[in-house]
């Protein structure tokens, strides 16, 4: 009895080991573990006893601390496998269908950007050609507001002209006689009287060299811009005299 036992206990320690070189799939070990098999191989045939052989097969079962839930878990782990075969398949499926939805959207959304783009072109189209209009439009408004102001200054010089003309006249009828070199005239050429000061003698003089500045003078004729200068000349060759007179 002590016999069976000692090598009972033998043979589970035995196959605990070699499970123990063989779990981890280790190569090193399993060769060790090969090894000793080949060793040990003639003392299992020379027994040839099945009690001996089931104690070495526990004791290799002994390296799994669940052996039973191990077993369960192999066969769960291979019924999962067949599952996520099913699920992969599943999500190939879903992903073709995904793909394809995504195709049409995207499809889809390219025309809706197309069509935006033509509606686009022909609305800045339409806004140019409605621009290009109003910029003729009021092109042709300047062009007659010019027209307009031209015609009214031409009048307006013309006016002056005549005025201009009208004063000369009267004032070379009612001056023609007077002698800018004699005090008196030239006090009367200015439009004043004897008695005044000079500075309101200058006053005058100014006053009435305006109407002789060069830009009243523009548009007038030749001869008639002559008369002008003669005028202006005759004043300042008065208000010398004036000057003269009362240092």
């Amino acid at each position: 009895m002590t016999e069976i036992l000692i090598v009972s206990f033998l043979m589970v320690f035995g196959g605990y080991i070699v499970g123990k070189l063989f779990i981890k799939l280790n190569p090193f070990l399993m060769i060790i573990g090969f090894i000793f098999i080949a060793v040990t191989a003639p003392a299992f045939i020379q027994m040839d006893n099945d009690y001996y052989m089931a104690c070495f097969v526990f004791g290799a079962i002994l390296n799994f601390s669940r052996p039973v839930s191990y077993v369960r878990e192999l066969f769960g782990t291979l019924s999962l496998r067949r599952t996520g075969d099913g699920y992969v398949a599943n999500i190939e499926e879903q992903k073709q269908q995904a793909e394809a939805e995504l195709y049409s959207q995207k499809h889809q959304v390219e025309e809706d950007l197309r069509r935006q783009k033509q509606e686009a072109e022909q609305d800045i189209q339409r806004q140019r050609r409605e621009a290009e209009e109003a910029i003729k439009r009021e092109a042709e408004n300047l062009r007659r507001e010019r027209e307009k102001y031209q015609q009214s200054k031409n009048n307006s010089q013309s006016n002056h002209s005549q005025n201009t003309n009208k004063q000369s006249n009267s004032s070379t009828s009612s001056k023609k006689h007077l002698n800018p070199l004699v005090f008196t005239d030239a006090c009367e050429i200015m439009g004043l009287s004897q008695g005044k000061t000079l500075k309101e003698y200058k006053r005058a003089y100014l006053q009435l060299m305006k109407l002789y500045h060069s830009d009243k003078l523009a548009g007038l004729s030749d001869e008639l811009r002559r008369q002008e200068e003669e005028k202006a000349k005759t004043l300042n060759v008065a208000m010398n005299t004036i000057k003269k007179k009362l240092r």
